[in-house]
């Protein structure tokens, strides 16, 4: 081989060697290199959080119910005859007493003047029995028999005074005739409904209640209530049910309130609200509220480490620009901005916002 190919081949097998070198010796900024691209630096989430401060909330149980009156009869006649007259039309206020139907008297008012003329009759029988068996001059049975013919008298007196007393049905309390579905000349049995009286003072709101919050309410507690025509009643507990409602495993509870303006129906829909026990709350805006991995309600608060964490919350309440929760510890950091991109566990960079 001349001495040019020689030339040749050596500068051909220095070149390949000093390509090569870099692949087995790689210098230290390679080196750097070749990691930065392998594991690219994670960028640090910066979040923005609060103090919660805690503060003393009375909560307020909200109930669904609606309004009844305190007390609606149906009045119902005690004995058979044709309605005779209908002194109130429906819709009508009366008092106690008012007669609101009559029924044909009949032979009633002769059978109890009859019973009253026999009861004068052994009224003087007796008072001879007596003055003859004090004498010795009529015997002791003779004597019962005449002080039982005499009771007798009496008892049958009563009996006919009381069938014509209940040929007039009278109001047994004061209220409005709410219906009256008979007319003057129908005839009615016993049982026989006349009219439908509702008192109108006071009313009730009745609402149930869960079994979780049935602890935190008593009889005589204040509350009030807010019917659908925009209208608040106030009023006190004064009834709440010992059993639970077998299907919804509720318990009814009634607010006793006045209606004195009779302004309050009947079957109205009405949202009771009771005033519980006094918790410490925290005031939150419900944008901040996020759910865990199983579901629950809460937030997400940053520890000293700033790690992130999840809290399970409760919402008790609302005021104007957003919730009250409680289950948050005083000092709390609650992550207010960048909580719906972070996760907990994670490392973020902790921001207290401003005030």
């Amino acid at each position: 081989m001349n001495k040019s190919y020689r030339t040749a081949l050596l500068i051909v097998v220095g070149i390949v060697l000093i390509l090569i070198s870099g692949v087995f010796f790689p210098s230290k900024d390679n080196k750097a290199l070749s990691a930065s691209e392998a594991q690219p630096e994670q960028t640090i989430m910066a979040v923005t959080f609060i103090n919660a401060k805690p503060e003393a909330y009375t909560k307020d149980i909200v109930l669904r119910g609606y309004t009844k009156a305190l007390r609606a009869v149906s009045l119902k006649s005690q004995v058979k005859g044709r309605i005779a007259s209908l002194p109130v039309e429906k819709g009508t206020r009366v008092k106690k007493g008012d007669a609101i139907c009559r029924v044909e008297v009949e032979d009633r008012k002769a059978n109890y003047e009859e019973a009253e003329a026999m009861v004068k009759q052994r009224e003087l029988e007796f008072s001879a029995s007596e003055k003859l068996f004090a004498q010795g001059h009529r015997s002791e049975t003779q004597h019962s028999a005449a002080k039982s013919a005499l009771e007798a008298a009496i008892a049958n007196s009563i009996r006919t005074k009381t069938a014509l007393d209940h040929t007039v049905i009278r109001a047994p309390f004061d209220g409005i005739i709410n219906d009256r579905p008979v007319e003057v000349g129908d005839y009615m049995k016993e049982g026989d409904i006349c009219a439908l009286i509702m008192e109108e003072d006071p009313f009730l709101v009745v609402a149930d209640i869960s079994e979780n919050d049935i602890n935190q309410v008593q009889v005589g507690d204040v509350a009030h209530a807010n019917l659908q025509n925009g209208q608040r009643v106030d009023g006190k507990i004064r009834y709440i049910s010992t059993i639970a409602d077998a299907s919804t495993r509720t318990f009814r509870v009634e607010l006793e309130v006045d209606n004195q303006d009779r302004n309050i129906k009947d079957g109205v829909t009405a949202e009771l609200v009771i005033q519980s026990n006094q918790v410490k709350a925290q005031k939150i805006s419900p944008a901040t509220l996020v759910l865990s991995d199983n579901g629950e309600v809460g937030v997400r608060l940053v520890d000293e480490n700033n790690k992130v964490y999840f809290k399970e919350v409760e919402i008790v309440g609302n005021y104007e620009n957003g919730i009250w929760v409680t289950g948050i510890d005083a000092n709390s950091r609650i992550i207010v901005e960048g909580h719906e991109f972070v996760k907990t566990g994670e490392d973020v960079k902790a921001v207290e916002a401003s005030s």
